[in-house]
C-alpha cells in the first residue's frame, strides 16, 4: 500500500509539498465542470512535474453530480467525464472516481436504470486503460452503500468503489462490515478522521484522533489483501492552513506505521 494525499494545487509548488511530506502521490479532485476543464488544460504541465518530481497522479476524480437530470443522463455533460478521464489516462492515473446523483422526477428503478448505463459507458470508454471506481460519498451522489452496490457493481462487475470509512461511520453504518465484505471491489482508499459527540457530529480531524477504529480497518485491508493507494482527504475548516498542513504529516506518521515492508 502507498500514502499519498488530495492535492487540487497540481503546479510546481503543490508537488513539492507533497514531496516534501514524504508522500509517495497525489489525488486530483474536480468538485466542478470549472475544476475539470482547469485539469484538462493543464495536463502539459502536471505530465511535467510527474516527470521531475518522481511524485505520480494515483488518482482523478469528478465530484458533485449533476449529469442526471429530468429524467435521463445530459449528453453533454457525460462528454466532460469522458474529457476528464482522458486526461487522467495520459497522466498516467489508477483511478478513475465517479458518482450519479439522483432524480426525484423518476422512479428509484429509472435512477437505477441511468446511473447503470452511464457507469457502464464510462468503463467501456475506459476500456482497462483506468479502473472505474464510484464514491461513496453521498455528496449529489446515491451510489454509496451495499444496497446500492448490489444493484450497481452487481451489474457491472468491472466497476469497483472508493471507500472512505469516515462516511459510512456518519451515516450510521458499519465500515468495517462494509470493508469486510466489499473489500475486493475497493480501487482506492481515502484517509480521513471524524469524530462525533454523541450523536451529533464535530469534526472531521486527521486520522488517529478520531473515532475510527484505523487498528480494525488495516486488520481487514490486509486480510483482504488490498494493495491500492491510500489518499489522505484534509476536510475540515478546524485544520486549515498550517495547522491543515500539520494535520496531513500528523496523518501521515500516524498511518504509517500500519504500511509494513
Amino acid at each position: 500500500m502507498r500514502l499519498g494525499r488530495i492535492q487540487n494545487n497540481y503546479t510546481a509548488e503543490g508537488f513539492a509539498l507533497v514531496k516534501n511530506q514524504g508522500l509517495d502521490f497525489i489525488e486530483i479532485c474536480c468538485n466542478s465542470q470549472a475544476d475539470a476543464e482547469k485539469l484538462i488544460a493543464a495536463k502539459d504541465s502536471v505530465s511535467e512535474l510527474i516527470r521531475t518530481t518522481g511524485i505520480d497522479v494515483s488518482c482523478v476524480g469528478r465530484w458533485n453530480h449533476d449529469i442526471q437530470a429530468n429524467g435521463s443522463i445530459d449528453t453533454k455533460k457525460k462528454e466532460s467525464y469522458l474529457a476528464l478521464m482522458d486526461t487522467a489516462i495520459d497522466l498516467g492515473a489508477k483511478t478513475f472516481v465517479c458518482g450519479c446523483n439522483y432524480d426525484g422526477s423518476i422512479s428509484l428503478w429509472k435512477n437505477y436504470s441511468n446511473a447503470i448505463e452511464f457507469l457502464r459507458e464510462l468503463i467501456i470508454h475506459a476500456d482497462g486503460r483506468i479502473k472505474v471506481a464510484v464514491q461513496n460519498c453521498d455528496w449529489n451522489n446515491f451510489i454509496v452503500s451495499p444496497k446500492h452496490w448490489e444493484v450497481v457493481l452487481g451489474e457491472l462487475p468491472e466497476l469497483m468503489i472508493k471507500f472512505d470509512a469516515s462516511h459510512a461511520y456518519n451515516r450510521g453504518e458499519s465500515y468495517t462490515v462494509q470493508l469486510s465484505d466489499w473489500c475486493e471491489r475497493v480501487a482506492h482508499i481515502h484517509v480521513k478522521g471524524t469524530v462525533h459527540a454523541g450523536p451529533r457530529k464535530v469534526d472531521d480531524p486527521p486520522a488517529g484522533m478520531d473515532d475510527l477504529n484505523w487498528n480494525a480497518i488495516f486488520a481487514i485491508l490486509y486480510s483482504r489483501k488490498y494493495n491500492g493507494d491510500l489518499s489522505i482527504e484534509p476536510h475540515s475548516a478546524t485544520w486549515s492552513g498550517e495547522l491543515g498542513q500539520a494535520g496531513v504529516e500528523f496523518t501521515a506518521r500516524f498511518i504509517s506505521k500500519y504500511l509494513l515492508p
